[in-house]
């Protein structure tokens, strides 16, 4: 029946329930530990019978006819698998070498781009070099002129030709000026046609390999083809195997082996499954009931802080009845090592309360119960 408690107590019953939650969570994930350990080893187990028994099944010429044409079908299908592998790989492998030729054809085409400006600017230079030797040289003369002009008689033709040699020397630093340029433009253009053929050569590099990698991948398919199918097949259809067909030994006993553990390792993967969605579950539960108790504490910290009247919430059946089940269910998965090694029954006591007590539903009602007492709890300060 319905509980009325003061706000306090509805405070300190979130943070228990929270701690319940995490204490199952614990218990839980001590069972994950030793259900990732022992499906390790079931798993290893597992294969080495599988690779004993695969020789065994295509080397018996003595089948059953059910045996025989399930195998045959199995192997049937795992190559018509292979076939689709290896058409794929060819046309990567296709992809991949036509992407490199591209790349050595850019390569290329830059390389004539960077050829063809070569030419322009080194004339340019060559240009304004020449250029340059002709105004120094007439600075020469003019330097000349002025010297051998009389100091007293020659001042007017002394300033003209200072003139004239300003203006050769504006017109040698503009030349100066413009073969800085015209090396800085071909120095940029090395640096970048020197950068992309770095970019170029990683991509063809990278191409390379990716098409090297699935040629190898490619032919190791394409030169065996039959033997990996067969054997691919096999394995197949005895990881499929639930029960033993009557066959001859010592056939029998090895088939009677990879039975038991493709039952067993059936067993741990389910374990393992409803681990992974319990832990997910209780895991959200304790994140949504702490965040539920920090909004609680803060309507019990106005309370306290400015006096308020107190406040009784009211937990309602679905809230008590949802939260009763902890110590149950604690009790349930408490013991790690027995039911590490018994997969089935852990999934056999906690998917029905999964689907249960904790389903969806009954999660967002007890949250919307919890929260509705809150908030018609907190109407007595209206």
């Amino acid at each position: 029946m319905p509980k009325t408690v003061r706000l306090q107590e509805f405070c300190e019953y979130v943070a228990n329930q929270q701690q319940a939650i995490r204490s199952v969570y614990a218990e839980i994930e001590e069972v994950q530990f030793q259900f990732n350990e022992i499906h390790r080893q079931t798993l290893q187990a597992w294969q080495e019978a599988l690779s004993r028994a695969v020789p065994m099944l295509l080397s018996d010429g003595q089948l059953p006819p059910q045996v025989a044409q399930s195998l045959l079908q199995a192997v049937q299908e795992e190559r018509a698998k292979i076939e689709r592998e290896i058409a794929d790989l060819r046309s990567r492998v296709e992809a991949r070498r036509k992407e490199a030729d591209a790349t050595v054809a850019e390569a290329q085409a830059r390389l004539q781009a960077l050829r063809r400006d070569n030419p322009s600017l080194d004339a340019d230079e060559e240009a304004c070099k020449a250029r340059r030797a002709a105004i120094e040289q007439e600075l020469r003369r003019l330097d000349a002129e002025i010297k051998a002009t009389n100091w007293l008689t020659g001042a007017f033709r002394r300033r003209r030709l200072r003139r004239e040699r300003e203006a050769e020397r504006q017109a040698l630093a503009q030349e100066t000026a413009r073969l800085r340029r015209v090396r800085e433009m071909w120095q940029q253009e090395k640096r970048d046609f020197d950068t992309a053929q770095a970019e170029l050569r990683a991509r063809w590099d990278a191409a390379s390999a990716e098409a090297a990698k699935l040629q190898a991948r490619l032919d190791y398919l394409q030169g065996n083809l039959v033997r990996l199918s067969r054997e691919n097949g096999a394995g197949r259809y005895l990881a499929e195997l639930q029960s033993l067909p009557e066959v001859p030994e010592p056939l029998r006993a090895a088939l009677t082996e990879v039975v038991r553990l493709n039952q067993v390792r059936a067993e741990y993967e389910e374990g393992l499954r409803t681990v992974a969605e319990a832990l997910g579950l209780l895991k959200g539960l304790a994140e949504g009931m702490e965040r539920f108790y920090k909004s609680a504490e803060k309507v019990y910290e106005e309370q306290r802080q400015y006096n308020l009247r107190e406040l009784h919430p009211v937990l309602s059946d679905a809230v008590l009845s949802f939260h009763a089940l902890w110590p149950e269910l604690q009790a349930q998965v408490k013991d790690e090592k027995m039911l590490g090694t018994h997969p089935a029954e852990f999934s056999r006591r906690v998917r029905p309360t999964m689907a249960g007590c904790l389903n969806e539903q009954a999660v967002a009602g007890m949250f919307e119960s919890l929260g509705d007492a809150l908030t018609q709890a907190t109407k007595a300060w209206g």
